[in-house]
């Protein structure tokens, strides 16, 4: 595709969250250095929120690829599963033979577990993704996990990553026995303007860019415009940038590039509605339930993967062109 006409090793703008590309912006070193500073220093539940696409998970990849040999690590993608299957999924992750054990027969096992890897002085850590998906009845369930301590250590820690949902989810008066094991937090913005512009730079250099001015400013201001610097909509905006400049030849992608992207992306619906800044909501306390937001990043979520369907086909129809071309040249 267009990484050999662009000097490119390999496509700098994947959606994928692949750690080798996270760009340490201060807002996420800084929840990096939360996430770190509450495994190393045992502080029992961290949350970690952020916007859609604000690379939430591509930071948790990433500190699993640092975080030390004697640490044991569970991660839990799917949490739409039901909560009286959460135990199980649990004790799988940390490959534990739960068998037809039933639900105390497998806390039996899982604290067995926990106590024998604080003998062995190895510490136990459970991240949860996207988990603003979980019910009440699952946090309860995984606060429930965090009883299990002795009187000086907490044998499990916890990791809840997920959307701004989740911050609004644990205001909730029920839940206030679970919120108040929360000893760290971090909620990650949308990147700034000069962020936007260093985190270009930096994934075409990982990428193999022989330059870093690939984009040029107008370019970059009409990236950070419509992506609010939310670092996934900068990815699929630089990828598609990419892949029209290619189909028209150019060496460098301009600020007209870019909009002409937008514009046909807005005709087909895809980035009318994007959020403006955002703002705290009011939440009603005996619900916890912020509808207005909750929708609105629903329907974000709605666009981008539109948008990533769009741009598969494009690079489809222009692989197409290419093998036809190569077909007449011969």
């Amino acid at each position: 595709m267009y990484e050999t006409f662009y000097g490119l090793k390999e496509k700098p703008f994947k959606v994928l969250p692949d750690p080798d590309y996270l760009y340490m912006s201060p807002g996420h070193q800084k929840a990096y250095t939360h996430l770190e500073y509450g495994i190393l220093e045992n502080k029992g539940f961290v949350v970690i929120t952020g916007e859609v696409g604000s690379g939430k998970t591509t930071l948790i990849n990433y500190l699993l690829n640092k975080i030390p040999q004697d640490i044991r690590v569970g991660l839990i993608n799917n949490t739409h599963i039901p909560p009286d299957q959460l135990l199980k999924a649990i004790c799988q992750d940390f490959e534990l033979d739960v068998g037809e054990t039933d639900k105390a027969g497998m806390v039996d096992l899982f604290h067995t577990f926990l106590i024998d890897a604080f003998v062995r002085n190895h510490r136990v850590v459970l991240i949860v993704d996207e988990a603003q998906n979980l019910t009440d009845k699952a946090l309860e369930e995984i606060r429930m996990l965090s009883n299990l301590e002795t009187e000086k250590h907490h044998l499990i820690q916890i990791v809840l990553v997920g959307q701004p949902e989740l911050r609004h989810k644990l205001r909730k008066k029920n839940l206030r026995q679970f919120v108040q094991r929360v000893t760290v937090h971090c909620h990650l913005e949308g990147l700034k303007a000069d962020e936007v512009d260093r985190y270009i730079r930096y994934r075409l250099e990982v990428g193999g860019a022989g330059t870093a001015d690939l984009f040029d400013k107008a370019a970059v201001s009409a990236v950070c415009k419509y992506s609010h610097g939310i670092p996934r909509l900068i990815n699929i905006l630089c990828d598609t940038a990419l892949v029209y400049g290619y189909a028209d030849g150019l060496k460098a992608i301009t600020g007209d590039v870019v909009e002409n992207v937008i514009q046909e992306r807005k005709a087909g619906g895809i980035f009318s509605g994007l959020p403006e800044d955002y703002e705290e909501p009011v939440v009603h306390h005996e619900t916890g339930l912020c509808a207005p937001v909750m929708a609105q990043f629903r329907t974000l979520e709605r666009k981008i993967r539109l948008l990533e369907n769009t741009v598969a086909d494009l690079e489809r129809r222009l692989e197409m062109l290419e093998a036809g071309d190569r077909c007449n040249s011969t």
